[in-house]
């Protein structure tokens, strides 16, 4: 039976379009429900915009310095070039248009990918892994952060682009060479594509090339490390605690796909990754098993090595792996082992795995894949969706906590955000003026009012207002809250005094998988808020309710306060 429908799907062009196109349009559905003209949790988004007012009147080399200037340690040329376009179009920038040009880079990996398994030259049906894989949104703070998705997506196309010409077209070596370029200019691992073609321009047997490639990027390194200081800590190797947190970290960088979500992981997913990390690396040496000599050769100028698909997904594998070692080495003192798990770096995790499973489909006889094919597919399809449900609420939760963190800073001149980032009110809203946000939170109502009392639509009490730890959190567990009209609809906490109103995105969280497949439903029922204390200053608050619906808000009085000392 199961031989029946694999013959029958294989006849079916209809259906391989539709196996091959799905991926997207869910990833489109996730994009257009989300992404919101604001600025994102940091401020980048902000400080990118940084480079608008002094650029048009700056000369030829001021207008270099402030391309170049470090962020806070790279320079993304890219970036400020996109936002510079933009706002010189249409004078403004609409922080959508970015993550849209973004997301346009991450699809264009996809058509590189497409390229590059169109070398193998079998049935389309063994491409659909790699759409199901690539199109998930387990890196959804990449998705809808503009600066860090032009940053990380940006480099990741110009890299596989890079690599492609370095793999299938070794003699056009100035286009290889000008994505590599581009990839430098990017973010800070994209200086590392250069010695990644040069070794595949190395084994391949393209000792011209190689040499060329890396003259090239010595010169590109002299540009790029002027004035370059770095700011964060490095890992200490004589601390027995950083050297563990980087030895598992670095393996489960690398095999983070395996957690499934994001954040709010348990430490033992966080290990089962960094395990699934050791496979990935221990399968990917297996396939490769009988390819180490034949890539010594033509090192040598013996033979050429001509399985480029193989080099392509060597080439993948070793950008990952440097990849992982580098922000072991610059992350673990401050983002610790957890930190490495982090939603922008997860796509790298999803990228080794395509490296394998193109190493797979070239290094393995044809029985074989085609005995592993059907499961590999169907397990790429389950893991889409799986992690489509584990991080939606997430991504959510982030695009609401983006509005709130623009209301704090617009109406509390003293928020501890602004202060984490040297930026004063005035500057921020000059900044604001260039992407024009709507403020979800402050329509309908005066925000800024010197009062501590507000206008309520009716009484709507929470079960608890308590502190726990450093955050004041408060709890409405009993009603559902549905977004109507996009996901700014939701119900945001407030916290008001005649001198300050902050405002808490609503945290929901997503019902059981089986729930979901059972009861066709998502959310489950209520909300929370929190508010850590550094970011409240002392005095009495109110406490409100206002629930965003259908784009229109209503404020609920709650009945309670809380005084911050």
């Amino acid at each position: 039976m199961l031989q029946s429908l694999l013959h029958f799907a294989r006849e079916k062009t209809w259906l391989l379009l539709l196996f091959c196109i799905a991926p997207v349009v869910i990833y489109i559905w996730v994009f257009k429900a989300i992404a919101l003209n604001v600025n994102y949790i940091a401020f980048d988004d902000i400080t990118i915009l940084g480079v608008i007012p002094p650029f048009g009147e700056a000369s030829l080399y001021e207008r270099w310095k402030l391309l170049t200037d470090l962020f806070p340690e790279h320079r993304l040329v890219f970036s400020r070039s996109v936002i510079l376009l933009l706002y010189g179009i249409f004078g403004k920038v609409n922080l959508v248009w970015p993550m849209i040009i973004a997301n346009t880079c991450w699809a264009l990996c996809a058509f590189v990918f497409y390229r590059a398994f169109t070398r193998l030259g079998i049935s389309l049906w063994y491409f659909v892994p790699v759409m199901w894989l690539w199109f998930n949104i387990q890196s959804f703070e990449n998705i809808f952060w503009g600066v860090s998705s032009l940053c990380n997506f940006g480099v990741i196309l110009f890299f596989l682009s890079a690599l492609y010409y370095a793999a299938f077209h070794p003699r056009k070596i100035v286009i290889a060479l000008a994505f590599a370029l581009a990839a430098t200019f990017t973010y800070g691992n994209g200086l590392m594509v250069f010695p990644v073609i040069g070794l595949i321009y190395l084994v391949s047997g393209y000792r011209k090339q190689f040499f060329i490639t890396l003259f090239t990027a010595a010169l590109v390194a002299i540009v790029y490390f002027i004035d370059f200081t770095p700011i964060t800590q490095n890992l200490d190797i004589s601390n027995p605690k950083q050297v563990k947190e980087g030895f598992f970290g670095f393996f489960g960088f690398i095999g983070s796909i395996a957690t499934l979500t994001a954040y709010n992981t348990p430490y033992s997913i966080l290990y089962l990754a960094s395990c699934v990390g050791m496979l990935f690396i221990a399968l990917l040496i297996f396939l490769f098993r009988k390819e180490f000599v034949k890539l010594w050769d033509p090192a040598f100028l013996k033979v050429r090595y001509e399985n480029q698909i193989a080099l392509f997904a060597a080439g993948i594998a070793i950008l990952v792996g440097i990849t992982a070692l580098a922000l072991t080495y610059k992350r673990i003192p401050t983002d610790t082992f957890e930190g490495m798990y982090k939603g922008r770096y997860r796509m790298y995790s999803v990228l080794w795995s395509i490296a394998l499973y193109f190493a797979f489909l070239s290094l393995t006889k044809k029985s074989v894949v085609t005995k592993f094919a059907p499961g590999i597919l169907v397990l790429t399809i389950a893991l889409n969706l799986v992690i489509l449900h584990s991080n939606f609420a997430d991504a959510v939760n982030n695009r609401r906590a983006a509005i709130t963190q623009e209301f704090n800073a617009r109406y509390n001149a003293d928020w501890l955000g602004l202060s984490m980032f040297s930026m004063d009110q005035q500057h921020y809203e000059k900044i604001r003026s260039y992407y024009k946000s709507a403020d979800p939170i402050a329509e309908g109502w005066n925000p800024g009012t010197k009062v501590l009392d507000v206008q309520c639509d009716s009484l709507l009490s929470p079960e608890t207002v308590e502190k726990i730890g450093n955050h004041i959190v408060i709890r409405f567990p009993q009603d559902f809250f549905k977004a109507v009209k996009d996901y700014s609809d939701g119900p945001y906490i407030l916290l008001k005094s005649r001198e300050h109103v902050y405002a808490s995105p609503p945290f929901q969280f997503a019902v059981p998988l089986k729930t979901t497949a059972r009861r066709l439903m998502y959310f489950s029922k209520g909300a929370y808020g929190s508010f850590h204390e550094a970011t409240v200053e002392p005095g009495l608050y109110q406490v409100y309710l206002l629930v965003r619906k259908e784009g229109r808000n209503r404020i609920y009085c709650t009945g309670s306060t809380w005084e911050e000392k």
